[in-house]
């Protein structure tokens, strides 16, 4: 009887010291296959798509959640998408609403382009937009 059991003592060690292998050389091959595998482009530069666009806002329609922004120039006009909750910070970085935003008014939109779309992120007001000054009456000569 002790012949017996030795046999199936070595068979079972034998069983499962191939189950090790098995999963030992699995774990490897998954482990080699993730380090000659080359990441993707947009994840070697960091993948970060935001872009920033400056100018003066001509108008900010809330019912159509549009900004029109007039480039520095004053060449043409960008069209952004915009919510009420969009944050919008002064220079010194005062927090302040979507809706005083006035024409004229300088402004950075940080935006973020997938699939074509523009997602506005945030908003950064340089400068408030100059009002003109009332013309004071001339003094009588």
């Amino acid at each position: 009887m002790p012949v017996i059991r030795s046999h199936r003592l070595v068979r079972g060690a034998f069983l499962v010291a191939c189950a090790m292998f098995a999963v030992i050389n699995h774990v490897q091959a998954q482990d080699e296959h993730r380090r000659t595998k080359v990441p993707l482009i947009g994840k070697i530069g960091g993948g970060s798509n935001r872009q920033a666009f400056s100018g003066k806002v001509q108008s900010v329609d809330l019912r159509r959640n549009l900004l029109m922004v007039d480039t520095v120039e004053g060449g043409t006009t960008e069209y952004f998408p915009v919510k009420k909750n969009v944050s919008v910070y002064t220079a010194a970085g005062e927090k302040i609403k979507v809706t005083e935003l006035t024409p004229g008014t300088n402004v950075i939109v940080y935006f973020r382009v997938k699939d074509d779309r523009r997602t506005v992120s945030e908003i950064v007001v340089l400068g408030v937009a100059e009002k003109p000054e009332a013309k004071k009456p001339a003094a009588p000569s």
